[in-house]
């Protein structure tokens, strides 16, 4: 063809009317395409296209739906289908609801202020309850037992009771100059039995209560070892029910010292 007389180049994408394969429509014949997933159906219809609150009404299955005419399916008949006719003369919500402005009526009282009723009844039956100045309010709370710490160690309970593990206990009482029985209190040098303890805090004939806090409780290993007058020992109770005893002591000792 000669001045021009040649068509135009095609040289724009999709210029043409042949319906070229696109994605996501469609998808290229290769390993790549295995791999995407193309839209089937219909591209342009959206999930809010369709009417699905006119077309799932209990109205609507029952105008469309086709019915036996033997009795096999829900609602089958074999006369005239009825045609419903809707209900519109129903009261409306608000008339349900009570008169919240009527003054409600009282019952009059027999005395004023009705100072003749029982006060708490529901209480008043139960007559085995302390009163109010039985319990003690003036205490310490969250009471806990003195625990021995140590820089990424375990804790360990300190012991209210000190005990002293000895062959033969000789500790004899600066006052009465008897053997301790049981539990004691020592510092230093310085024994004193319970009995005598209790009376000099009391009284304070010979010890003053300032340098009796000084003293601690203590006593000897009688009911755990056995030494047969020999510093070899032989453990009586396990560590278990030793640790047990401890901690109770510890326990109790918070709110009886």
């Amino acid at each position: 063809m000669l001045f021009g007389d040649e068509p135009p180049a095609k040289v724009v994408f999709g210029s043409s009317f042949l319906n070229r394969p696109t994605f996501p429509t469609d998808i290229q014949h290769d390993c790549f395409g295995n791999y995407q997933t193309p839209i089937r159906g219909v591209p342009n219809l959206g999930p809010g296209s369709y009417d699905n609150d006119e077309k799932t009404t209990f109205r609507y299955v029952l105008d469309h739906q086709p019915m036996s005419q033997r009795g096999y399916t829900f609602n089958a008949r074999t006369e005239k289908r009825e045609v419903f006719v809707p209900k519109t003369d129903v009261p409306s919500p608000d008339t349900y609801q009570m008169d919240l402005t009527k003054v409600s009526e009282r019952k009059r009282a027999f005395k004023p202020f009705n100072v003749g009723e029982n006060r708490l009844p529901s209480l008043a039956k139960r007559g085995n309850l302390p009163g109010p100045g039985t319990y003690e309010w003036n205490v310490k709370q969250n009471r806990q037992a003195h625990m021995r710490h140590s820089f990424g160690g375990r804790t360990s309970l300190m012991p209210v009771v000190k005990t002293k593990c000895v062959p033969t206990n000789t500790d004899k009482c600066e006052i009465c100059r008897k053997q301790p029985i049981g539990d004691y209190y020592q510092y230093h040098k310085e024994i004193l039995c319970t009995p005598c303890f209790n009376f000099n805090w009391q009284w304070q004939e010979k010890f003053k209560r300032p340098y009796l806090q000084a003293f601690e409780k203590v006593r000897d290993c009688s009911d755990i070892h056995e030494h047969g007058g020999t510093t070899a020992r032989v453990q009586l109770l396990e560590d278990r029910l030793i640790k047990k005893l401890q901690r109770k002591e510890a326990y109790l000792s918070l709110y009886w010292p």
